[in-house]
């Protein structure tokens, strides 16, 4: 017995340490659509996340797939179509499994990847999100239809966690309404004065584009200028500071008032202007500023396109953004602008999940920078 006890005592060791560095996996229910086509994706949720089978993946997705038993490698391709009859016995669907990390390494179009696996109920499954991201193929979580989307004809995105998007609407010089109205107005002095204080507190400027290219990087920290309405003093008072500060903003315009030129709001030919110094772009505040929620889902869409049409005859196309106004929104809002192709969804509070919804802060003008950076919102 004592032969034998040292080899057991390395049997249980071994065991305990496999296990203890083995998490849950829990079959996922989530539904996952690909091209806007709900799949049957073999999914498992580890840490939140879900994880798919390679093969399935490129089944739903057209990729090739090939296995190399030598380098315990996959290559995945876009394009090049899947061959099924490489399958092998059905896909076990235990309720729950461990998941152990895997050593296999992936390859996508012919570029070796970082992405980890798991071992789970004797398949590799790797997180969606990671092969997305690998592919530069969009992957959303749709919280208002509660579904995660697959779309390899849009770009990857992913927040990061470190961007606060400011909001302004008007600016003003006088004194009398800044004070009146300080949730509305700001000068811009103190447009100039905001910009300094967040680039002193460690916060680069980027704009909207950029930040949905994925051009920011983990470890540092960002801040986008938003501006609602269009009125006439974004282009008269707001313009000229962006262009002394080198600062890029993103201007969501009442598209009607844009195209009626009152005076009140900036016109189109002041819009390309801006739009031509490569520092403003002008996105859709709806045709009209009204409570979104409040119109019927064919009444929501042609507003959306009216404004849409409108914008692409007077402006440069560019990424279709929204933001809504008053920040009125619901489920049904959401997927109505998403169908018409916006890409991202400015709102000012979270009302469900949703990766494609980002929540804006309000700046006011007595506000002090330092301080709103503690509670903004981080996309």
């Amino acid at each position: 017995m004592r032969l034998f006890r040292p080899v057991a005592l390395a049997c249980a060791a071994l065991l305990l340490t496999s296990s203890a560095s083995a998490l849950t996996a829990v079959r996922s229910n989530q539904n996952i659509y690909v091209y806007n086509t709900k799949t049957n994706l073999s999914a498992y949720e580890v840490g939140g996340n879900n994880y798919v089978r390679a093969r399935d993946f490129a089944r739903e997705t057209g990729c090739s797939l090939e296995y190399d038993p030598e380098t315990s490698s996959i290559s995945l391709r876009e394009g090049e179509g899947y061959d099924a009859s490489t399958e092998s016995r059905p896909v076990e669907t235990a309720a729950r499994a461990y998941a152990r990390p895997t050593l296999q390494t992936v390859y996508v179009n012919g570029e070796q990847t970082d992405i980890q696996g798991y071992s789970i109920a004797g398949y590799n499954y790797f997180k969606l999100r990671d092969l997305g991201r690998a592919f530069g193929w969009s992957v959303i979580y749709n919280g208002a239809q509660k579904r995660v989307e697959l779309n390899p004809e849009r770009p990857y995105f992913e927040k990061q966690g470190n961007t606060i998007v400011y909001m302004y609407h008007a600016f003003t010089e006088d004194p009398n309404t800044l004070a009146a109205h300080p949730d509305l107005y700001t000068s811009p002095w103190k447009l100039r004065c905001n910009i300094r204080d967040m680039r002193a507190l460690g916060y680069e400027l980027i704009s909207l584009e950029d930040y949905y290219n994925g051009k920011t990087e983990k470890g540092k920290k960002y801040f986008i200028i938003t501006i609602d309405d269009g009125y006439l003093s974004t282009y008269t008072l707001a313009y000229p500071v962006l262009l002394e500060e080198n600062a890029p903003a993103s201007v969501f315009t009442i598209v009607r008032e844009m195209e009626n030129e009152q005076g009140q709001y900036f016109t189109a030919a002041q819009a390309r202007e801006m739009e031509a110094s490569g520092l403003v772009k002008v996105y859709s505040h709806n045709i009209d500023h009204i409570d979104c929620t409040k119109l019927s889902g064919p009444e929501f869409n042609r507003e959306l396109e009216r404004a849409y049409n409108s914008l692409l005859t007077n402006l440069e196309p560019k990424t279709l953004f929204f933001a809504y106004p008053y920040g009125s929104y619901n489920t049904s809002t959401y997927v109505n602008v998403r169908d018409n192709g916006f890409r991202l969804q400015m709102v000012q509070e979270r009302k469900f999940a949703a990766d494609d919804v980002i929540v804006r802060q309000n700046v006011w003008y007595d506000s002090a920078m330092n301080l709103l950076v503690k509670k903004a919102p981080k996309n």
